[in-house]
């Protein structure tokens, strides 16, 4: 009698254990190593792969993975009208997708970019907390270590990878496709995609943000200390001189790093995530070959703009709608990092220069645990 495996399942059994699969390298070590499975998942391709899509992330942000589902799928240039509208059709009702068969051209981008996140959201927690552990130390702040650089609770890991999948539906959504200029304001984009959200979830994009440029920022100075040390001839210098008409390192042209970072952060966490994980003459040819001024983008949305929309009628899922009443009722779903920032008070506004130190270690998406064990509740 032959002993039961995975191959002498049931189709309907060998089914159900791929729609419960998260990890995308396993699902596809499973199907070339099962020629059953391979079969199974070609009857049912569509419906497996949304199931696979969607296990990659926390069940509580399923309306933002389906949101990012489809503006990776928008066309480009879109109008703001396009934006305005499709952007209110995002939505999922309770648990549709686990019925849902989602056709493999809007579902196979977001299977691709699902580990991405997944790596961004690792590499977050390692930087920031290195960062909130480098504070400690020059505060003379009581950490506990272990409990500080321990793996992410699941209410992190959902709030990290929100963040992330709102701040990739911000690129699909306004970022002008390449060699454009872009059409839409930064006024737009805070009208029509961050007045949705309540202050504490714009302050998370902010995070994601400040992330992004600090390590763009790390990225031109290493660029810089390589081709200074090796001096006129270097590799990097020829490039720089191929790419533009001026020295890429000089004070003038330093001017418009910022502007080139924005442009860099509008093309999307797959090609940051390139950019990240190459070095040297690589990583120069990237940044220089992709870098162009570009303005009306996060960074203007946020620090600029943002504020002219709180406390209005077009604002209203806030903490306060737009006749000044308090809807914000469910305070306890809120970062105690970013209650312990305000005073323990809803903040009133977005983005406050204050609170950039704060936004370096990534003060609203730790858990009371981990902000406890880093010393910070007990700092005013």
């Amino acid at each position: 009698m032959t002993s039961p495996s995975l191959e002498t399942l049931t189709p309907e059994v060998q089914a159900q254990i791929m729609r419960n699969i998260a990890s995308v390298p396993t699902f596809i070590s499973l199907l070339r190593a099962s020629p059953r499975f391979y079969q199974v998942f070609r009857d049912r391709r569509n419906y497996l792969l949304t199931q696979l899509a969607f296990n990659q992330f926390h069940p509580d942000i399923h309306d933002d993975v389906w949101t990012l589902a489809k503006a990776l799928q928008f066309p480009q240039p879109a109008t703001i009208d396009d934006i305005y509208q499709q952007i209110r059709q995002f939505k999922l009702v309770d648990d549709d997708y686990r019925h849902a068969s989602i056709p493999a051209a809007t579902i196979v981008p977001l299977c691709r970019i699902g580990p991405t996140i997944a790596w961004f959201v690792e590499h977050y927690r390692q930087s920031s907390l290195e960062v909130l552990a480098n504070l400690g130390t020059q505060m003379g702040l009581q950490q506990d270590t272990q409990t500080l650089q321990s793996d992410l609770f699941m209410a992190e890991r959902g709030r990290l990878q929100r963040a992330f999948c709102r701040f990739q539906t911000f690129c699909c959504l306004f970022a002008a496709p390449q060699g454009q200029e872009c059409n839409h304001e930064y006024s737009h984009q805070a009208r029509h995609y961050l007045c949705i959200y309540t202050l504490d979830e714009v302050e998370e994009l902010v995070c994601i943000r400040d992330y992004l440029v600090r390590h763009l920022w790390g990225i031109f100075e290493a660029m810089e200390e390589q081709a200074m040390q090796a001096g006129a001839e270097d590799a990097i210098h020829k490039l720089a001189n191929a790419c533009r008409p001026w020295n890429w390192f000089s004070r003038e042209a330093k001017r418009y790093h910022p502007s080139y970072m924005d442009h860099l952060m509008s093309l999307g966490l797959l090609f940051l995530y390139e950019l990240l994980q190459s070095d040297g003459l690589k990583r120069a040819e990237i940044v220089m070959t992709n870098s162009s001024p570009r303005e009306n983008f996060i960074s203007d949305a946020v620090f600029n703009d943002l504020d002219k929309f709180y406390h209005t009628d077009e604002y209203d899922n806030g903490f306060y709608n737009g006749e000044g009443e308090y809807i914000g009722d469910e305070v306890d779903s809120l970062s105690q990092g970013l209650l312990w920032a305000h005073d323990y008070k809803i903040p009133t506004d977005f983005a406050r220069a204050s609170f950039k130190g704060h936004r370096d270690w990534g003060y609203v998406f730790w858990h009371k645990d981990r902000l406890q064990a880093a010393g910070v509740l007990a700092q005013k």
